[in-house]
């Protein structure tokens, strides 16, 4: 967390003299430092859990939001459990990519083999943490704080097409964890998932990282 210490104003003065003097870093090198750290956090993770809070701004349908609870599990198994809408789930159970939404179609759920990027895969962790140097052209943006939490703002953009986004911008704290992730999409709609309470090493229940179709719920697979 950002440290609360009150300089004396005539030391403040001397350190901000004194580094003024310094050669500032390269933007490209901040950008690296920062997600060499993220990729280093996310392949020392067992499992994570966080409270999430997102936010869906189209330019034609206006701005949705939602919340929930998320749960990883490395190295393939994910889930999304959204309290609001309640009862909407994704779910990655190491083999399936589940979809259900029973607070707009809540008589089937989609089920589809687990894709490993693009926006089809909820695990937005792994998409910008795993090998995020090789996979974007990256571009450090500026120190920021998220929750109280200082962090470095990072702008990406898929050396690759067909990822189903144009541009993220991700927050990375100094353990090298996400505390907002923002993209827009292909569509133009823009998206921001904002983590709060993020436990590493955190012993998750095994009904949430699974998902059994409940009684008359179709199952479409695409």
């Amino acid at each position: 967390m950002q440290p609360s210490t009150q300089y004396p104003v005539a030391v403040a003065g001397l350190t901000a003299l004194a580094l003024a003097t310094l050669p500032a870093p390269s933007a490209t090198q901040d950008a690296a430092t920062a997600l060499e750290r993220a990729e280093a956090a996310y392949r020392n993770l067992t499992t994570l859990t966080a409270s999430f809070t997102q936010t869906l701004d189209n330019p034609m349908l206006g701005t949705e939001t939602a919340a929930g609870v998320l749960y990883l599990e490395r190295p393939n198994r994910f889930a999304m459990r959204f309290t609001d809408p309640a009862g909407d789930r994704i779910v990655v159970d190491g083999t399936w990519l589940w979809l259900y939404a029973p607070s707009s179609v809540p008589e089937q759920v989609i089920r589809q083999p687990v894709p490993s990027s693009g926006m089809t895969t909820p695990n937005l962790m792994g998409q910008f943490a795993d090998r995020p140097l090789e996979r974007y052209e990256a571009r450090y943006v500026r120190a920021d704080t998220v929750g109280g939490w200082r962090v470095d703002v990072v702008a990406l953009v898929p050396r690759q097409q067909g990822l189903g986004f144009r541009s993220a911008e991700i927050s990375i704290d100094d353990d090298g964890l996400f505390r907002r992730i923002r993209l827009v999409e292909d569509s133009g709609q823009r998206r921001t998932l904002m983590l709060d309470d993020l436990r590493a090493g955190a012993q998750i229940p095994e009904r949430e990282l699974r998902f059994a179709p409940p009684d008359g719920v179709r199952i479409v697979v695409p």
